[in-house]
């Protein structure tokens, strides 16, 4: 029988975010929520790498930064699956482009990308696909210090058959679109010591395999931050949201989340920031049990010196996931450090390691909660050959065990191997 929740998908989305941790450590915070890997988490290029080139083309006041890499993939898993694990050799090419234009004139920039990954497995043809990414963003400063910025990103991929961990079935492939829309106002400087901003965003996901699965968010937040000392941040964040279903299977929700914290800037080679607070979730329909907790994260950067960089994420939160009768939530506690050091003027050698434990809830019949651990590690060497030609090489293992009993709450192990050659300019 087919149980209702987030379809995976969802989560296998975020943890290929991951992946990308340890040499886009900046970009990651924004966005981490990391769950669970799959074989998508093997895409080594994104927009990013189109940002930070210096941009030869150029007309007029526009600037352009053509991107074009290939990489050389060995997965061990393809599919994640427990046991009997098929590995395979994929060959991944990715063209883009960045547009950036300046208006200085009104104290504005606008930027624009394009991203495709052209993937082709070798011995599994048939999981070949293309995924595309399209990013625009617009940046303005108004008199008085009134900040607006809006971002918007849309993805189109194919999600390719993945094992299922908590289920234990192979998923089929679908094609998602998503569509991930953010605005954020920072507001005029009234008083010496207050900042304050407001935010709206609006994430859309559509599955073409998996209809009752499509949905959308929408979350509504306010950040006020208070400057205690010269290095050191109070601040207090209030967000509200909904989650709305295609389908009258999946009930839909409203959530409310408060935090308070500090930020500090200690020496201008360290920064950080912790946040602690309370979530709660209601759903509309009654025999879906709501649940609340404390969240929390804790954020550091260092710059041991010149040369060495150290970072680290704490996080615990608790995610919905869909399981009538018992309770629609599972504990996700995660670490995550990375560091890195300028080995040569052109290299740069990277050291990641993550830990997370998922606690899902005992479902009726059971006895006891599930409980998944996972680890990995990731070292990888950038090498800048010249200002607009680079290659990277590196390596992912993860490991994941599981508390359950039941064969198909197994856990797995994967390896990846990448080899990426890229121009930009």
């Amino acid at each position: 029988m087919q149980r209702n929740r987030k379809h995976p998908s969802v989560i296998y989305t975020n943890t290929r975010l991951v992946y990308l941790f340890s040499s886009l450590f900046m970009l990651f915070f924004q966005q981490i929520t990391c769950y669970k890997a799959h074989a998508q988490y093997t895409v080594p290029v994104d927009l990013s790498r189109i940002y930070n080139t210096q941009g030869n083309l150029q007309l007029g006041p526009l600037r352009l930064h053509p991107l074009f890499a290939i990489s050389e993939i060995y997965d061990s898993n393809i599919f994640d699956t427990p046991d009997n694990e098929e590995s395979d050799l994929i060959t991944m090419y990715s063209p883009g482009i960045n547009l950036f234009l300046p208006i200085r004139g009104m104290k504005s920039e606008f930027s624009a990308s394009y991203l495709a990954n052209f993937l082709e497995y070798r011995e599994n043809s048939e999981q070949g696909r293309m995924d595309q990414y399209v990013e625009g963003s617009w940046k303005t400063i108004l008199p008085r210090g009134l900040g607006i910025t809006l971002h918007d990103r849309f993805e189109d991929t194919e999600i390719p058959p993945t094992f299922d961990y908590i289920y234990g079935v192979l998923n089929q492939r679908t094609s998602r679109r998503s569509n991930y829309f953010n605005t954020t106002v920072t507001l005029p400087d009234y008083f010496a010591r207050f900042d304050s901003e407001l935010s709206y965003s609006n994430n859309d996901h559509q599955y073409d395999a998996f209809e009752n699965s499509s949905y959308n968010e929408q979350k509504i937040g306010t950040r006020l931050t208070y400057k205690l000392l010269t290095k050191l941040d109070t601040l207090t964040e209030l967000n509200f949201g909904k989650t709305n279903y295609d389908t009258n299977v999946i009930s839909d929700s409203v959530f409310y989340e408060s935090l308070v914290g500090v930020q500090w800037k200690e020496t201008a080679k360290t920064t950080g920031i912790f946040k602690v607070g309370y979530r709660a979730r209601d759903y509309d329909e009654e025999e879906f049990e709501p649940f609340d907790g404390v969240v929390f994260s804790l954020e550091s950067k260092t710059q041991l010196d010149a040369l060495t960089n150290f970072s680290i994420l704490l996080r615990r939160s608790q995610e919905e996931t869909f399981q009538p009768a018992t309770k629609g939530f599972y504990d996700l506690n995660s670490l995550y450090i990375t560091f890195s050091r300028k080995l040569t003027g052109k290299i740069e050698a990277s050291l990641a390691n993550y830990y997370q434990v998922i606690d899902y809830p005992a479902m009726q019949g059971e006895t006891s909660d599930t409980e998944y651990f996972t680890w990995g590690v990731r070292p990888s060497i950038d090498y800048k050959i010249q200002k607009w030609l680079f290659a990277k090489l590196s390596y992912w293992y993860e490991d994941r065990d599981s508390s359950s009993d039941d064969s198909e709450d197994r856990g797995r192990k994967k390896q990846v191997i990448t080899f990426t050659l890229g121009a930009t300019f």
